[in-house]
């Protein structure tokens, strides 16, 4: 049995890269191996990413924060996750699917909803009805402004400066910083498989977007969009048009799911063996704390969609008290 207590090296990624492109099926998958992260590896089983967050004050003896599901077989994952936690006994899980939250309840860890995840079937997703309305005017809005939308390679861009340039404005507008582990950041460079798109009115960049592949046989399924960047000039509706427009290109190529990710705090219900308190509090930060973090923006834009929404999941093995969650939340950067 092989384990990591370092950060991802290029050398460690191209050993756990089989894995990721045989078992990747989650939209988290591709930023497991972000820079950073650390990793939990078996030989000829698999692997599980996860941040180590020290804190003098919050957290003293650290915390080991998982991202999302282990990457390896399903029949393997039970054993794998033993393994982990006999190593990493205060664990905490974040935006795990169902399956994963039911395997931790069966252990005895407390398990609590927090999102939900939005996808879209890209073969049979078309722009009728009214909950698609808002859609369908944005497209129409940015065809008659003339916002033309292509995909690009950045490894051979001409315009990286002017990319940097937004992208950089772009952050400074929402606190100046890329945020990370839940959101894999803007590297500038081409990676594996993903794909990035550009926006242009009048010659002039508005709009950048770049997609995640996750994997199933070895085979590319589908695309998270993790990365988006608009102007403050850009007409209303630019973000879901590139997403849109990229949509097209995908549904030629027959891949399957488009992944909008996840609206934190969203919908949260009673299942499991929930930490009643916590819900409570998440409620009302979901309702009452978007000066810190837009959750209620963020979840209208990706309802406006009306795609496929499965719940995801947390899970702290000291259970899910306000301590672990505030602690969780200051690691992850989202409060």
């Amino acid at each position: 049995m092989q384990t990591h207590p370092n950060r991802l090296t290029s050398q460690d990624i191209d050993q756990l890269l089989p894995y990721f492109k045989q078992y990747g099926d989650s939209c988290l998958a591709y930023s497991g191996l972000q820079e950073g992260l650390e990793y939990f590896f078996i030989e000829g089983i698999g692997y599980i990413s996860y941040l180590r967050y020290q804190h003098r004050l919050f957290a003293p003896k650290g915390r080991v924060i998982v991202l999302a599901n282990p990457i390896c077989a399903k029949e393997n994952t039970v054993f794998l996750l033993k393994q982990f936690l006999a190593a990493n006994p205060s664990a905490q899980f974040i935006q795990i699917s169902r399956k994963m939250a039911i395997l931790l309840d069966q252990l005895g860890y407390q398990v609590n909803q927090f999102g939900i995840e939005t996808e879209m079937a890209i073969q049979h997703y078309d722009l009728k009805g009214k909950a698609k309305s808002s859609l369908r005017q944005w497209r129409n809005k940015c065809r008659r402004e003339e916002v033309e939308i292509e995909e690009i390679d950045l490894s051979q861009c001409n315009e990286l400066a002017e990319i940097k340039s937004l992208s950089q404005s772009w952050l400074k507008g929402k606190g100046g910083n890329q945020l990370a582990f839940l959101n894999r950041p803007f590297l500038y460079q081409d990676e594996i498989d993903s794909r990035c798109f550009i926006a242009k009115q009048q010659g002039k960049l508005i709009g950048i977007t770049v997609f995640d592949p996750f994997y199933r046989d070895n085979k590319v399924i589908g695309y998270y969009h993790n990365i988006d960047r608009i102007a403050e000039t850009a007409p209303h509706g630019v973000s879901p048009t590139l997403i849109l427009e990229a949509m097209d290109v995908f549904r030629q190529e027959k891949i399957e799911i488009l992944s909008l990710g996840m609206s934190p705090l969203y919908q949260l219900g009673a299942e499991f063996n929930y930490n009643k308190i916590t819900r409570k509090v998440l409620r009302f930060s979901y309702h009452n704390m978007n000066f810190l973090y837009p959750n209620k923006g963020n979840a209208s834009h990706k309802k406006k969609f009306a795609g496929e929404q499965q719940r995801v999941y947390f899970c702290s093995t000291k259970g899910n008290t306000l301590w672990e969650i505030f602690i969780l939340m200051k690691a992850i950067g989202i409060y």
